[in-house]
């Protein structure tokens, strides 16, 4: 029955178009990469040439970010989704034309790469803010369950058909179709019944990204497990996806077949962390967050001292779940907690402290492995992590934030309405008074302010 009533959800108006736009967009997302690799590597190009494409990418979206979600919190978040949706397509549309034509050339891959990523810049902050708009409060959490499963799903699907398409065709085709998708993306967007978000115009953009980063400091548990956030993508990504497939296919470890099934593992593990989100509803959302990352140790004690695969897969697949789960009530305490007119700004932040620390960990670990063994370093990780999930739960707001029941809030609650404070005067009135007494829970009228991923998929 549970079940059921979450799946009664994709009756209210612009919730399954927006489902299915995600689940499209991120099955390009995660088929496309693989294409362009293979694309730049079979033109004779040198690995740093992909290296430079893929950090064109990504820089705008961290020196735009901010400015994306101030803009999100202005602008009409459904003209910016598609409009977005349009510019991403037309990026990968001339990236396809470039590869079929056999000029794969710096310059142009590393300018339209660059556009694309600050299109997503924009895309990401007004994004956050589009579940709370569609569903009331108390169901935020269902929806950004249904969200991630679908999203699970097609990132477990995106790779496998990139693999399927390149045996057939040119890796330019492939390319292409992520621009379809794109299109099929904003057309389904077109259809979200958005309303004009409740930010002040007449701001400049500097009071803008002031108003946002009070709203985002003023709660400490906001920027504490941004913290937690910034300290699995520096440091516990890097020690998966860099030293995890040196340990596999050194002497006596389980090589790339077997590394391959740890990561369909996690695949699977993702999936049904989705589904296990729609059933648990935990009365403490944070404190279950971190609880569920410190699961990820589990996989990273496992890689360190076996080379047994099913026992290193299963704790991966363990480890996945709880990260799935744990980036879902992240978010919808977000979506819950933040008021409308500052949520695209506050995620903005979030995502730039989450996501800033992903490259330099990434450099920064192939250094660390020339002076320190792998099993050194992926222990120390592992109770660095412990260490950091239970010092992030000792944050008073961290174990003040309840979830919402179903039986809280009125029926007649509008959604991305019900339980938050109406204007923003409400919430500097409370943080003024104490940077920490907005978060005694909803109860407070929802005045008290939780991506991108985002480089990986969960925690951002």
């Amino acid at each position: 029955m549970q079940a059921l009533r979450r799946f009664t959800m994709l009756d209210a108006p612009g919730l399954t178009p927006y489902l299915v736009s995600r689940a499209l967009t991120m099955f390009g997302a995660t088929m496309a990469p693989v294409a362009l690799a293979f694309a730049v590597l079979m033109s004779d190009r040198p690995a740093s040439f992909l290296g430079l494409v893929l950090a064109a990418q990504t820089a705008p979206q961290l020196l735009f970010i901010l400015v994306g979600g101030a803009v999100g919190d202005r602008a009409p978040r459904k003209l910016i989704l598609v409009s977005t949706n349009l510019v991403m397509a037309g990026c990968q549309a001339g990236t396809a034309t470039l590869i079929v034509l056999d000029h794969v050339s710096l310059v142009p891959m590393m300018a339209l790469q660059a556009l694309w990523g600050t299109a997503r810049a924009f895309f990401t902050p007004a994004n956050t803010g589009v579940v709370p708009d569609l569903v009331r409060p108390e169901r935020i959490q269902d929806a950004t369950a249904l969200v991630t499963l679908s999203r699970s799903v097609a990132s477990i699907g995106g790779p496998a058909a990139a693999g399927g398409l390149l045996l057939f065709c040119d890796a330019g085709y492939v390319v292409l179709i992520d621009t379809f998708l794109f299109l099929g993306g904003a057309l389904l967007l077109s259809r979200l019944p958005l309303s004009r978000p409740q930010g002040r115009p007449e701001e400049s953009l500097r009071e803008s990204l002031i108003g946002g980063w009070r709203e985002f400091a003023g709660r400490s548990w906001v920027w504490a497990n941004v913290g937690g956030f910034a300290f699995y993508q520096g440091l516990i990504l890097p020690t998966m996806f860099v030293i995890g497939p040196a340990l596999a296919a050194g002497e006596g470890g389980m090589g790339s077949t077997g590394w391959a099934v740890v990561l369909v593992a996690q695949g699977v593990g993702a999936v049904l962390g989705g589904l296990l989100l729609m059933w648990w509803r935990p009365r403490l959302p944070l404190a279950a967050c971190n609880l569920l990352v410190g699961l990820e140790s589990l996989f990273l004690f496992a890689m360190a001292g076996s080379s047994r695969v099913e026992w290193v897969a299963l704790m991966a697949l363990i480890g996945s779940i709880g990260v799935t789960m744990s980036d879902g009530l992240w978010l919808s305490t977000l979506q819950r907690e933040i008021p409308d007119e500052a949520l695209s700004r506050v995620s903005s932040y979030e995502w730039l402290g989450s996501l800033a620390f992903n490259p330099l960990g990434m450099a920064a670990t192939g250094l660390v492995l020339e002076a320190a063994s792998p099993v050194t370093i992926i222990l120390t990780v592992a109770v660095l992590n412990l260490g950091v999930r239970a010092a992030v739960m000792l944050s008073p707001g961290v174990r003040r934030i309840r979830n919402v029941s179903e039986e809280k809030l009125p029926s007649g609650d509008s959604p991305g309405t019900a339980g938050k404070t109406p204007d923003s005067t409400a919430v500097t009135a409370v943080t003024a008074t104490d940077t920490d007494g907005s978060e005694v829970g909803s109860d407070v009228g929802r005045s008290d302010a939780a991506g991108g991923a985002a480089a990986s998929s969960a925690l951002r």
